[in-house]
């Protein structure tokens, strides 16, 4: 019986090597190592319905018997039942990933889960949270693992960042529209976010840049940074040219960026 041994690792974290003996097909040669680099994605932005995630995984993998699963930890008994996903990943070459059959689950932490015997509320699971790879025997190429006994390598363990979608929707508004040049212009917007808890929209305390386009320019610059409260975005800038106003929040650990749309804004010569 012809033998292999795979290994396994991560990049982003001091892992220990792990060597397995797996039963090989017959017209394997020589064992062959077995590495996983990275689990993606790193991140994922989540609204208030559960998302569809692609994974996937970076391999130095030249075996095409062996396949790989990522899974998240929470609900779930088996490799198809996991809170985050569960996905067989289709050898495609060394370094590449492919998850496009089977590889998506979807994220779902409205109102929140149960990881073991403990309850985490929505909104508490945002941030980084555990998720895991690994490798299996399947030489059938069925996607499924052969047996019980072919496991290819040890759990190896990283993290994807769950956020919390924002969004402006279409309250940007910039008035009055035109508007006499060094007058002063109403900046007003609203900042809503994903409520895991509650599995509603609501409003977040956060600072947002107003930016302003000059017509014919290509790059947005800020013009100020203003506290919205409660979501609520009020202010007022001074109006030296036309062009376009918008609103941008950059975003935090647990919750995703976004970026208002544009309103122009017409500057008349003062008489």
């Amino acid at each position: 019986m012809i033998k292999r041994t795979v290994t396994a690792g991560l990049a982003t974290a001091a892992l220990a090597t792990t060597s397995l003996l797996l039963a090989g097909p017959a017209h394997a040669a020589d064992p062959q190592p077995c590495t996983i680099t990275e689990i993606l994605p790193r991140q994922a932005v989540i609204g208030i319905v559960g998302q569809r995630v692609q994974f996937g995984v970076r391999t130095t993998c030249d075996d095409q018997d062996v396949k790989f699963a990522v899974r998240g930890f929470g609900l779930g008994t088996s490799a198809h039942a996991f809170w985050i996903a569960a996905c067989n990943y289709i050898y495609t070459g060394p370094t590449n990933y492919d998850c496009a059959n089977g590889g998506s689950g979807v994220v779902n932490p409205i109102p929140g889960i149960t990881r073991g015997f403990d309850f985490v509320p929505g909104n508490d699971l945002a941030g980084p949270t555990p998720i895991y790879a690994t490798a299996f025997v399947d030489v059938n190429h069925n996607n499924f693992q052969d047996s019980a006994d072919d496991i290819a390598m040890d759990a190896v363990n990283g993290t994807v960042t769950l956020l919390r979608e924002t969004s402006f929707g279409d309250t940007f508004d910039a008035t009055p529209e035109p508007v006499r040049k060094g007058k002063s212009i109403k900046v007003s917007a609203t900042l809503s976010t994903a409520d895991w808890s509650t599995g509603t929209w609501a409003g977040v305390d956060a600072d947002v840049k107003v930016q302003f386009k000059a017509a014919g320019e290509n790059r947005y610059h800020t013009v100020k940074t203003v506290t919205a409260t409660g979501g609520e975005l009020k202010t007022t800038v001074k109006a030296e040219r036309s062009g376009s106003w918008r609103a941008v929040y950059s975003g935090s650990g647990t919750i995703a960026a976004s970026t208002s749309g544009s309103d122009y804004v017409k500057v008349r010569t003062a008489h």
